[in-house]
């Protein structure tokens, strides 16, 4: 069963003692907003660049019968932390065996992989990976 999230009521000093409206009247306007963009949010607003510590890439990858890319593969990550994973989410230009695994390095915000399980060897892929920071 899932759960509906209701547009959260308004505070409103309109509801309180006459001596205490102007201070409700200031709280008020500052929970109303934060709930408002809340609800707007959490209602299928958040993007993964502008609002999550991930974001997209695109690569290109052929690997061996390892996994280990035939040449390297590298790109800078504008994450605000390190990179914890990387989740491949599409491939283009071939079919891989099973879904793909990467392992990687980091450096200076600089990923470099160094193994992707799940392809077929000698097969150029071209994947949109999404990478997610701590």
């Amino acid at each position: 069963m899932s759960a509906v999230i209701q547009r959260p009521r308004r505070i409103s000093s309109e509801s309180v003692a006459k001596e205490v409206q102007p201070a409700v009247d200031l709280v008020g306007n500052s929970v109303n907003t934060f709930m408002e963009e809340t609800y707007i949010a959490i209602m299928g607003n958040l993007g993964v660049n502008n609002n999550l510590n991930m974001e997209f890439k695109t690569i290109k990858v052929t690997v061996n019968a390892s996994g280990i890319p035939l040449s390297t593969v590298s790109f800078k990550s504008n994450l605000k932390s390190k990179i914890v994973g990387a989740i491949v989410i599409r491939t283009f230009e071939a079919l891989p065996v099973s879904q793909p695994f990467i392992n990687f390095s980091e450096n200076n915000g600089v990923a470099t992989i160094t193994q992707i399980s799940g392809l077929t060897p000698n097969t150029q892929y071209q994947l949109v990976i999404l990478i997610i920071g701590t």
